[in-house]
């Protein structure tokens, strides 16, 4: 399992109380479907950032659509 995908699944549980399970990012779900808003989806990023010390590109994260392009953009810092 990715560094990344742990941290996002830890932040999200502690950060927003969304359990991510592996099924849940694959699926590709919107944030809104797994309950997760636009404001919290900035507090999600922010944290991310935070916690593996990366800076995350705005633009790049302007297609990110779904958790599981989240987690894919975020595989590319393990």
């Amino acid at each position: 399992m990715s560094k990344t995908r742990e941290v996002l699944k830890e932040v999200a549980r502690t950060r927003l109380e969304v359990e991510l399970t592996d099924d849940v990012i694959e699926s590709g779900k919107k944030f809104s479907d797994i309950g997760v808003d636009s404001l919290e989806a900035i507090e999600l990023i922010v944290e991310l950032e935070e916690a593996l010390d990366i800076e995350l590109d705005d633009r790049r994260l302007d297609d990110v659509e779904c958790i599981k392009d989240l987690a894919e953009y975020l595989a590319e810092f393990d």
